[in-house]
């Protein structure tokens, strides 16, 4: 029994098409760094502003790390005035542009089970995903990435004002 001559083909366009479809971007992953002298080793923090090569346009915020956090409290998924406000400009500025999407990586500290820290970690993308929906950005523009503390536990901190440093939610760039 022979198959028709426009089988083998198809066949092999359907597998090439499904093949590109399962690329993904990711945001990139912080990579450690360490600090001269005695001082603690603080979280360290990977460009955020990402997107395609020759897009056009930059990438909002793209030399302001602090323009695309947003800090949390200890457990805590409240967005807070500072917060509100930092929220506000991202969401102006994926609302002027449909092409923009934003990934929200949500992080925690090294304190607490890795699947405590994940719920929260998934408690504050949720938390400010709403907020981005509230102030008119499209769902479509919005990914959330809880990272919990994936990343943070990996990493020395033993004071306070580095785990405050890792309790954040990462606003990252992308163009479509």
């Amino acid at each position: 029994m022979s198959l028709p001559r426009h089988v083998l083909p198809l066949g092999l366009a359907t597998a090439l098409l499904l093949a590109a479809c399962t690329s993904v971007d990711k945001p990139p992953i912080a990579a450690d760094s360490a600090k001269a002298g005695a001082e603690q080793q603080k979280p360290a923090r990977a460009p955020l502003a990402t997107g395609r090569p020759g897009s056009g346009k930059p990438l909002p915020f793209a030399d302001d790390d602090e323009a695309r956090t947003v800090y949390f409290a200890s457990g805590e998924a409240t967005i807070d005035a500072q917060a509100a406000e930092v929220l506000r400009l991202n969401a102006q500025r994926l609302k002027e542009d449909s092409q923009l999407i934003v990934v929200l990586v949500g992080h925690t500290d090294n304190l607490g089970s890795p699947a405590y820290n994940l719920a929260v970690a998934d408690r504050r993308t949720e938390a400010v995903s709403e907020r981005l929906r509230s102030l008119g950005v499209p769902r479509n523009q919005i990914r959330r990435l809880p990272r919990g503390s994936e990343e943070s536990s990996r990493q020395k901190c033993d004071s306070e004002s580095c785990r405050r440093s890792m309790r954040r939610v990462d606003l990252v760039y992308e163009r479509r």
